[in-house]
């Protein structure tokens, strides 16, 4: 999986054909746009993780997502491409993907669901059912 990573970041980072790599002149502050970093990541986490990928998957994919984003704000100049492109790579978003990411693992390994219940004990037989019927 970090082989296919490290590739797509060395052939993209000698790429000029789309445009040239920039880097993002950003901070750590917590702007609007690390928050969406941070959410987004955590959320794409708990995503794979309810599709029954292991806890290393949904990291893994979810760092890549946050990487991939990352590499289309450095190629693609938002003045040129609106919103698909950014100010550049920054690797501060980075830095709030990983934070993202990392919070919803320990939120996943500390909060346990709710064990579900059987249907048939649910439904006692020596219950009282009343159904009503509006015509």
């Amino acid at each position: 999986m970090w082989k296919y990573i490290i590739l797509i970041m060395v052939t993209l980072s000698f790429s000029q054909e789309l445009g040239k790599w920039r880097w993002a002149d950003y901070t750590m502050e917590f702007t609007h746009d690390k928050e969406a970093h941070f959410v987004g990541s955590a959320g794409a986490y708990f995503f794979f993780r309810h599709k029954d990928y292991t806890a290393v998957e949904s990291i893994a994919y979810s760092f890549c997502l946050g990487l991939s984003k990352e590499i289309i704000d450095a190629l693609l100049p938002w003045e040129k491409y609106g919103r698909w492109g950014g100010d550049g790579f920054s690797k501060y978003d980075l830095a709030y993907d990983v934070a993202g990411i990392g919070t919803a693992y320990i939120i996943d390994k500390l909060w346990k669901p709710k064990k579900k219940k059987d249907l048939a004990l649910q439904l006692r037989p020596n219950s009282i059912q009343i159904k009503y019927s509006f015509n």
